[in-house]
């Protein structure tokens, strides 16, 4: 009993606790060969994933996604985007502001990027530091929030581009929460596959 106990801990560490206990993802949308899928998270949260292939280098994709300074240009329903600090190369700081519909307070969104990069695959994580910067009484503050670029070279012009994230906007009808977590994805790929 002893044995399969500890045979059950080493299955549940390596694999990841939380791992085991998110639902599968749903593929909840296909459009302009971009997949959207869904799934909740451990802690019920609400998770997108969206995938799709642009025919452009993996150096050329990442560039344009990390030059945040632009991002309000062709992300969803940013109003604006700049860089805060950057440290070196692999970590910075990005505060976007989100434009919300009436009455809606518009929101923001304080967050570090941490970069790993290799010669086949560059991954970009953005998760939310709300105490980095001083709020703002113009903007309720997203202070959960994770995202995740994933640019997976296929050859030497065409790449997977893969970005999963969730973020908990308080006081948001969940109609519109709904309609943020598949049209946002959407959105923004769409526009980044026409960049190339």
């Amino acid at each position: 009993m002893l044995k399969l106990f500890l045979i059950l801990n080493l299955i549940v560490s390596s694999a990841g606790y939380k791992d085991l206990y998110q639902t599968s993802w749903k593929l909840k949308k296909e459009e302009n060969n971009i997949k959207i899928f869904l799934r909740k998270t451990l802690e019920e949260k609400q998770e997108y994933l969206a995938e799709t292939i642009i025919n452009k280098d993996m150096n050329s994709i990442y560039k344009e996604i990390i030059d945040y300074n632009n991002s309000h240009k062709w992300m969803y329903k940013l109003e604006s985007s700049k860089i805060l600090d950057k440290k070196n190369d692999s970590l910075f700081y990005v505060q976007f502001t989100m434009e919300m519909s009436w009455p809606l307070k518009k929101r923001d969104l304080v967050s570090d990027v941490k970069i790993t990069k290799n010669k086949d695959l560059i991954t970009i994580s953005l998760e939310s530091t709300p105490d980095y910067i001083e709020s703002s009484d113009n903007f309720i503050r997203i202070d959960d929030s994770k995202s995740k670029w994933v640019l997976s070279k296929i050859d030497n012009e065409t790449t997977k581009v893969s970005l999963q994230s969730y973020a908990i906007i308080d006081g948001i009808p969940s109609f519109i929460v709904d309609m943020f977590i598949v049209e946002g994805p959407l959105f923004s790929l769409s526009n980044l596959k026409s960049k190339f």
